[in-house]
């Protein structure tokens, strides 16, 4: 994969551990809704974040998570904000948006995943898609969202598209979805047959979302996620 040259365009705080990030690459480059960045730190080590814009940008939107005791995140973001150029990849994975299926589409993320459904939900707004897509968004706390009013208006302008917000430990008076963001999924459908499925998260809520999925009826084929090229 060739390595491109960015300039940090700009670092954005959004809470306590989620940085946004704008790199400005230093030629054109191309990518698909869904692929992520590979950021060089070093002789062998790439470390790996979704791109969270479309391709009609000039610039590569990153959302990284990172706290002090996070050194493989927290490192990047403090090479950004060294303000030297960083060497990337772009882009990197098979998990892109299938813009010819007419399927419905199931988005699931859990925390800063959603940088990648946001990539996916823009180009299905930008594309004019008629899917019917069904986003879940899973946190350990609500305090852990970002961009949800985002999420919320794109469900209310489009009427194809339809969020459900789920908090894993919530507080007594949310009235939303709890619990597991898979198990959500799994109590919303019976059959999911007839899904394209896109998931990112930690790599052991993807294994075991699959392995469900599958036995409601999901084709393994239609099951999207780059965790899946790991386990």
């Amino acid at each position: 994969m060739p390595q491109v040259t960015c300039n940090v365009a700009s670092i954005e705080k959004l809470n306590a551990f989620l940085y946004r990030i704008f790199l400005a690459p230093t030629k054109a480059v191309s990518f698909k809704a869904g692929q992520y960045v590979s950021v060089i730190m070093g002789e062998g080590d790439k470390r790996h974040f979704s791109i969270a814009n479309t391709p009609s940008s000039e610039l590569v939107e990153l959302h990284i998570g990172a706290t002090p005791d996070n050194k493989y995140a927290m490192q990047v973001v403090e090479k950004m904000q060294s303000g030297e150029p960083v060497e990337v990849e772009i882009a990197n994975g098979a998990a892109y948006l299938r813009e010819e299926s007419t399927r419905p589409i199931i988005l699931m993320a859990g925390g800063t995943g959603f940088s990648y459904v946001k990539s996916i939900l823009e180009q299905i707004v930008e594309a004019n898609l008629e899917n019917p897509v069904y986003l879940y968004w899973g946190v350990k706390e609500y305090s852990h969202f970002y961009f949800e009013d985002q999420a919320k208006s794109w469900s209310e302008e489009h009427n194809n598209i339809h969020f459900h917000p789920v908090v894993e430990l919530p507080e007594e008076d949310w009235l939303g979805k709890h619990g597991y963001v898979h198990q959500a999924v799994l109590d919303e459908f019976e059959d999911l047959s007839e899904f394209d499925i896109y998931i990112v998260g930690r790599f052991e809520m993807a294994k075991v979302a699959r392995e469900d999925f599958i036995k409601r009826g999901a084709v393994i084929d239609n099951i999207y996620g780059d965790a899946f090229a790991f386990i």
